[in-house]
């Protein structure tokens, strides 16, 4: 059998060893990629850019290691049905103003959360059943003037829509 020379035999398995790890990443999923976004309109001169939480895995991590927020930016949680959703700050670095919306997107609750420096960590909710939670910089609802029963308006991707 006819070998190769050594210099083409090397590029060779140099080439095939890039093309296994391209493969491979590309098949891998990483926790660290950007989740979906969308608009928030909370006032026709104030829109939040809101990474959506989806599913529980995202839901659950949220803005936890964060240390930052940039302004106007924030994550919009989105959940399966209308519920008591309940919230707390453990591994949040910086404030964060929760707001609660219903089915229709009203305002029934915020609060301003502070990081949790010990444990146990305190939970937060609202006094009514909710379907969305707008996490935002702390002192966001105070700044815009934020109000019980204001209405924000999103529009969620396919793969968000509830039946």
């Amino acid at each position: 059998m006819v070998g190769l020379p050594q210099e083409v035999g090397f590029n060779l398995r140099f080439i095939l060893a890039f093309v296994v790890m391209a493969m491979l990443q590309s098949l891998s999923v990483s926790a660290e990629d950007p989740l979906p976004t969308t608009d928030v309109t909370v006032s026709p001169d104030v829109k939040v850019k809101a990474e959506l939480a989806l599913n529980d895995e995202t839901r659950a991590k949220g803005l936890m290691f964060r240390k930052s927020l940039a302004e106007n930016a924030g994550m919009l949680f989105v959940f399966p049905a209308l519920d008591f959703q309940s919230f707390w700050m453990k591994n949040t670095l910086i404030p964060l103003d929760m707001i609660w919306l219903n089915e229709h997107k009203e305002v029934i609750y915020f609060v301003t959360a502070d990081p949790c420096k010990s444990d146990p960590c305190g939970s937060y909710g609202p006094p009514q059943k909710a379907m969305y939670v707008l996490e935002v910089n702390g002192g966001f609802a105070k700044k815009h003037h934020l109000k019980l029963g204001q209405q924000l308006q999103f529009e969620l991707p396919p793969e968000a829509q509830q039946s």
